[in-house]
């Protein structure tokens, strides 16, 4: 969820990893099931459904930011089709073990490192993580929105936290206004990436309280 303070705030893209294995945040493993993690791979252009898709079928969980949207071919036949939201990168939900295979798949670049952390001693960054409330706020927007969900890196202001009226699961985020646009828009900050964000009338918003 997005700072609700009063305040300007710069997003700058994630820097990419020296090196495709990374480090990975210390696993707290239980007996049963060691720890999962949603951590960000980068993959080729146009290839985040592809990706997605070979994943799921090894039993992967994984998520692809994509969009259902309507578009007219040449022919003025009008058709629906998957379309991303945020470009080369799939989401991962596994162990650190996990990863450290999936990495080596030929299909898959890297993983995206945190710049903000302190290195090791070898320099070496821990791995970009997502927590699980971001990507649950993420997923029920892109399958709820009735308008284009876009995604920006750039800085934008932050306004008042709001829910979302009309869906079925309900989505909170903050009033964005993204910068050389005058309009108003509900947007949630994605970590080491930026901020999803989309255009709402303020008649299906409600402003909430945010002292709680």
């Amino acid at each position: 969820m997005l700072d609700a303070s009063q305040k300007e705030l710069e997003i700058t893209p994630a820097n990419v990893a020296d090196e495709a294995e990374g480090v990975g945040k210390s696993d707290i493993s239980t007996i049963s099931e060691p720890a999962r993690h949603w951590y960000i791979a980068y993959v080729g252009t146009r290839a985040e459904k592809a990706v997605r898709d070979r994943l799921l079928k090894e039993g992967i969980e994984a998520y692809a930011a994509t969009q259902m949207e309507m578009r007219v071919r040449s022919n003025g036949r009008r058709v629906k089709i998957e379309s991303p939201v945020i470009t080369q990168y799939v989401f991962v939900r596994v162990t650190e073990k996990e990863r450290r295979v999936i990495v080596e798949y030929p299909y898959i670049h890297f993983f995206l490192t945190d710049k903000a952390s302190k290195p090791n001693d070898y320099g070496r960054h821990e791995l970009a993580v997502i927590p699980d409330h971001q990507m649950s706020v993420l997923q029920s927007m892109l399958q709820q929105a009735d308008s284009r969900v876009k995604f920006a890196t750039e800085g934008f202001t932050i306004g008042d936290e709001v829910s979302v009226l009309g869906w079925e699961e309900e989505v909170k985020g903050q009033i964005v206004r993204i910068r050389g646009d005058k309009a108003r828009y509900i947007g949630i900050r994605i970590a080491q990436l930026g901020c999803a964000y989309m255009e709402v009338p303020p008649t299906r918003l409600i402003k909430l309280n945010n002292n709680n």
